[in-house]
């Protein structure tokens, strides 16, 4: 019996263990450089004789043939796997060779995952601006539903985005709250953008769409419109109302305001 409960005890302390979630650490700011290159001082050349892969660099593997070479750029050939890890393309950047991954243009504000490597997200201060990188520690993801890292426990936990040609928006996992467009040329994704729904609405498969939390005036995407949420019956249902003209909708407020304009000071001259 006693060897049941110190199982118990231990597969309790496992479980809270693997709970715990821990934020990650900045490996570029937004005004560094989009990539480091490796650490070596020189890029590595073939031995002429032998037939073998390398990396070149963060993103490009040499191949050597024997008398000859070529370099596979494989952020090109295969955006899910755009970095190259021991002579291959891998979805894993090489930090120990001095690569870390590329900021990403921003949809919004605020954080983002990354949409191929489940290891990083992304911190935005600004739509369109560079996105800050952070990295999770060892056998860690990132889990967008608390913008902090995980323990990696099963394959699932690592999620990034699914790419489809049928569709314009495609789901990021199982997340409600974020989305992505990506870009196709010759039916390969050439570039990936992560887009996030604003506060109470969700993503359906095919768009945001907005879902009453309870009742009151919340924010629509149109700075100039609200949603008002009330029940009908048993049913909490909205409607979308607009402000008068001159006002936007203040979502901490909750109200129509008039937005407050900032007027030039004039120079003091001394």
């Amino acid at each position: 019996m006693a060897y049941k409960v110190v199982l118990l005890v231990c597969a309790l302390v496992q479980l809270s263990t693997a709970a715990v979630e821990v934020p990650g650490t900045l490996v570029k700011s937004s005004s560094a450089l989009s990539f480091s290159p490796f650490a070596a001082a020189a890029e590595p050349t073939c031995d002429g004789y032998s037939v073998y892969t390398v990396c070149a660099d963060c993103n490009n593997v040499l191949v050597c043939m024997g008398a000859t070479s070529s370099k596979k750029n494989c952020t090109a050939s295969a955006p899910a796997t755009p970095y190259c890890m021991n002579g291959a393309c891998s979805a894993s950047y090489d930090s120990v060779g001095g690569c870390t991954p590329s900021g990403v243009t921003c949809t919004g504000v605020g954080f983002f995952p990354d949409p191929k490597v489940c290891q990083i997200y992304h911190y935005c201060e600004a739509i369109d601006d560079e996105s800050s990188v952070y990295e999770c520690p060892p056998n860690y993801v990132y889990n967008a539903e608390t913008t902090l890292c995980k323990q990696k426990v099963l394959a699932a936990d690592c999620v990034t985005v699914k790419c489809d040609e049928t569709k314009i928006f495609v789901a990021y996992g199982t997340s409600k709250k974020y989305y992505a467009f990506c870009t196709f040329e010759n039916s390969v994704a050439t570039n990936i953008q992560v887009l996030k729904c604003p506060d109470n609405y969700s993503f359906d498969g095919s768009n945001c769409v907005f879902k009453c939390p309870g009742t009151g005036n919340y924010a629509h995407m149109d700075p100039n419109k609200y949603f008002q949420c009330y029940y009908s019956g048993a049913q909490l249902i909205y409607m979308v109302q607009s402000c008068s003209t001159g006002k936007t909708y203040d979502k901490d407020l909750r109200v129509c305001t008039t937005p407050k304009t900032t007027t030039a000071q004039p120079a003091v001259e001394e």
